[in-house]
């Protein structure tokens, strides 16, 4: 499972969870509908925790979604990497 996926994967089974977890207990009143929600919420953190990593060295990534692995600096965002650049130094103006 790549990264985006892993995210997708997450943020579906937290925020259904939560869902399914409100509605079982407010709505219908049933404790096991609540507990199926907490379920949930617990998979989506083995999910960040299995894939929420760096697809170069491995490293769990940390809260968030970094643009940069903190320890090789890969470049694991999807959005394409800024180049560089350079600074012009200006000459100061002669009076």
């Amino acid at each position: 499972m790549d990264l985006k996926s892993a995210n997708r994967w997450q943020n579906i089974l937290l925020f259904g969870g939560l869902i399914v977890g409100l509605i079982g207990i407010s709505v219908l009143n049933n404790v096991y509908v609540g507990i199926a929600g907490l379920v949930l919420m617990v998979l989506s953190i083995i999910v960040w925790w299995l894939y929420h990593r760096c697809p170069f060295c491995n490293v769990q990534l940390g809260r968030g979604n970094p643009k940069r692995c903190p320890k090789c600096g890969a470049w694991i965002s999807d959005e394409p990497e800024p180049v560089e650049k350079k600074k012009i130094q200006h000459k100061k103006k002669k009076r």
